[in-house]
């Protein structure tokens, strides 16, 4: 019973809880108020160490709005750049109020070695920056070189701005990708040509989501089909603007009961990612899945949790934010642990059989 870590050979930084927008469906809850950031010498010292131990081949800079460090996020992707990793970059394009304005950030990005960029775009960030920004930006990234150029694009029921209204927008046919869960986050390989592409996402109801109409969301009628393991606790874990790492990167974790592994300015990250590799719960949300854990927990106290979960993100967030729910679950680590055991002995019995048949 132990997850491997940073086993996507993805790395990512939430470098800042600042933005220059306040979109109501922020995951992160992120506000131009907020100045928590990452510095190049943080970054620096957590890419060092997890290039020694892990095979990363990625590292993500996202926030927040990553641009707003200025040099710091140049000076990092160049360090990238200079020790052979691929780098992503998430941005809301604020900058782009030009073409020729865009041109200019996307000739700095590609001059020190971006080798991918994400545009987000979306009815929640249209009050923020218009959509002319968005295409500013994408026009100024043609034959820039990139290895992929990316129209992220949350939407729930009802909204305006969907894959084709981008199209429509921007006046060219581009390819959709629709989300199909923890493999979107595996590094392909490039192409000889630059993938242009929408990658086009539901509404996670969590953050300031949470607060959303209803009615943006799909209801699962049958919660049970939300009973699935979640691949992405530690196996991709992330860098906070506080210096924390989370489990993954789908809830905000700051002081999380579980999903706060540990604190890069007092520990190394190995030690940190050891540790989390062989904590129980970790493990139980891995191969269990929080839906199963949330049932756990029902049937062991008299905590009761919503019925009408819409995404297993948001229940991981109701489960790990709810400190009488994790001390249940730590209360009984023992009986959990074994239904991982045998979960995992029914898996390879499983294996067993299938290659004798």
């Amino acid at each position: 019973m132990k997850i491997t870590p940073l086993k996507s050979g993805v790395f990512s930084f939430v470098t800042t809880d600042g933005c220059t927008a306040r979109c109501s469906h922020c995951l992160m809850n992120c506000t131009p108020n907020k100045k928590n950031k990452l510095q190049f010498e943080q970054m620096q010292k957590c890419i060092d160490q997890v290039v020694k131990e892990y095979d990363v081949k990625m590292i993500v800079f996202t926030g927040g709005e990553s641009t707003l460090l200025g040099e710091d996020l140049v000076r990092t992707i160049r360090y990238c750049t200079l020790n052979f990793l691929k780098t992503r970059l998430v941005t809301n394009a604020f900058w782009a109020t030009s073409l020729e304005r865009a041109q200019r950030y996307i000739e700095k990005f590609r001059s020190v070695g971006l080798t991918e960029i994400n545009f987000s775009v979306d009815d929640y960030h249209e009050p923020f920056v218009p959509l002319e920004n968005i295409r500013n930006a994408w026009q100024a990234c043609k034959g820039a070189g990139f290895e992929s150029v990316i129209l992220a694009n949350s939407h729930g029921n009802n909204d305006k701005i969907v894959p084709a209204y981008i199209q429509e927008f921007l006046g060219e046919k581009i390819e959709v990708a629709v989300s199909n869960g923890p493999e979107d986050n595996e590094i392909k390989e490039p192409g000889k040509e630059t993938l242009y592409q929408i990658y086009e996402n539901t509404l996670q109801k969590s953050g300031r989501a949470a607060s959303l109409d209803s009615e943006k969301f799909d209801t699962i009628e049958n919660q049970e089909n939300l009973a699935c393991c979640c691949p992405w606790a530690v196996s991709d874990p992330v860098v906070s603007p506080l210096g924390h790492v989370w489990a993954c990167c789908g809830i905000p974790s700051d002081n999380n009961a579980i999903l706060d592994l540990g604190d890069t300015n007092k520990e190394k990250i190995k030690t940190i990612l050891n540790r989390a590799s062989k904590d129980v719960l970790l493990n139980a949300i891995h191969e269990l899945g929080p839906l199963k854990l949330c049932q756990f927990v029902e049937e062991h106290s008299n905590i009761k949790f919503n019925k009408s979960f819409c995404g297993v993100c948001e229940i991981c967030s109701a489960l790990t934010n709810n400190k009488n729910a994790v001390k249940v679950l730590r209360d009984n680590e023992k009986s959990i642990a074994a239904i991982i055991r045998a979960k995992e002995s029914i898996a390879k019995l499983s294996d067993v059989l299938a290659q004798k048949q």
